[in-house]
């Protein structure tokens, strides 16, 4: 009974991570510069964070040091609503890549417990498909590093740049661009021309692909556990 029961809470943690990641991947596609609905997605960007550090993060020692880099990641966000925009560029790299360690650590948590109790479930499918949108929130963020170092890497569409000097609007714009990377779509609202851009697109693209297959899988897996047996009626 105990192990159903810890089965149970599991499928509904990531059942409940699954919709905020939903929310806040709909949230940030607004491209709002500040107001109170910004301040809305950054408190959901926030509660985002803390559910995956709680749902992903098993282990005492990845949970600690996963939860150190959230702090920071936090604080560093929050902080750019108190400072001058002369310090924008520094604050964003800073946070972009507290934000990327932590959401590729995410990634590597979920496939790893997918890969080490193979078994499927519901609650392995949610992970899975969690995973996937984390690691495409993971993307934007490797790219907007890229972007902040190496600005020329990119070849924006002139309708949409007008989205980039805002820190907020450079997050939209880059999901917007990871997720057509790892789903192999190829807008050219954003065109990667020299690298780092271009080898970041060609692993995000690989990087789809496999995901996708893992998606699949589980997929496949939890259909096949809703066979009957052969033999039964």
């Amino acid at each position: 009974m105990t192990g159903q029961r810890a089965i149970g809470l599991g499928r509904r943690n990531y059942a409940l991570l699954l919709t905020l990641l939903l929310v806040v991947l709909a949230s940030e596609s607004n491209t709002v510069k500040s107001g109170g609905a910004a301040l809305i997605s950054d408190v959901f960007r926030t509660l985002l964070g803390i559910a995956v550090w709680a749902v992903v993060f098993r282990r005492k020692g990845e949970r600690r040091v996963m939860g150190a880099v959230l702090i920071a990641s936090i604080a560093v966000s929050w902080t750019r609503n108190f400072v001058a925009d002369t310090y924008d560029h520094e604050i964003s790299l800073a946070n972009q890549v507290l934000l990327a360690v932590f959401l590729w650590g995410a990634v590597y948590a979920i496939l790893r417990d997918l890969f080490i109790a193979p078994a499927s479930g519901v609650e392995n499918v949610m992970g899975a498909i969690c995973g996937y949108i984390i690691a495409g929130d993971a993307w934007a963020r490797i790219n907007a590093i890229a972007y902040l170092l190496v600005p020329a890497a990119y070849s924006i569409n002139p309708e949409i740049a007008a989205l980039l000097p805002d820190w907020r609007g450079r997050v939209a714009l880059f999901t917007y661009y990871a997720f057509a990377q790892v789903l192999t779509i190829g807008y050219s609202d954003v065109t990667p021309i020299r690298t780092p851009a271009t080898t970041l697109s060609l692993f995000a693209a690989l990087f789809g692909v496999f995901y996708t297959a893992v998606v699949v899988s589980q997929f496949v897996g939890l259909a096949q556990q809703a066979k009957p047996p052969p033999g039964d009626p």
